[in-house]
């Protein structure tokens, strides 16, 4: 193969892939916004998964009790939530208040299908620095999971 049609054919991977590369930097950044808001980090080892890009389901490990929470962001009402401190001695600790119409999160069994039981309202722990973690909720909330009310027909 001749280097003119070898680069002829890169150039061509490249503008058939360029439509992709948006669409893959995004999920990268709504993988990190949602690794920080419940992990505290950007890249943990056993961080959540996000089931469903398109509605917003992400599942997160809890294995202190051997289950799963799957919790649905895009029903997250983020205009009535607030952030709510808790003094720990000296340590101020970050937990997220928040509630929906329908359920938000569930619990799941250590199989992740069985739903044990599941709320309309969740207390969500903030682990990481409060300052990045409103900023990635924010991200979260109006670029990837809007919740888009539904339209009266009149």
């Amino acid at each position: 193969m001749t280097r003119f049609a070898l680069s002829t054919a890169i150039a061509f991977v490249f503008v058939a892939l360029a439509p992709e590369l948006p669409a893959i930097a995004t999920g990268d950044l709504f993988q990190q916004a949602v690794n920080y808001v419940f992990t505290g980090r950007l890249d943990p080892s056993d961080g959540p998964q996000i089931v469903d890009r398109d509605s917003c389901i992400v599942v997160v490990p809890e294995p202190k009790f051997n289950r799963y929470a799957r919790y649905y962001l895009s029903r997250f009402k983020m205009d009535t939530a607030r952030i709510s401190k808790i003094y720990a001695g000296a340590q101020t600790l970050y937990e997220l208040e928040v509630e929906g119409d329908d359920i938000i999160f569930e619990y799941l069994k250590a199989d992740r299908t069985t739903v044990d039981y599941g709320f309309t309202s969740a207390h969500i722990p903030l682990p990481g620095e409060i300052g990045p973690t409103k900023k990635a909720l924010a991200l979260i909330s109006s670029q990837f999971c809007r919740l888009d009310k539904p339209k009266i027909p009149f």
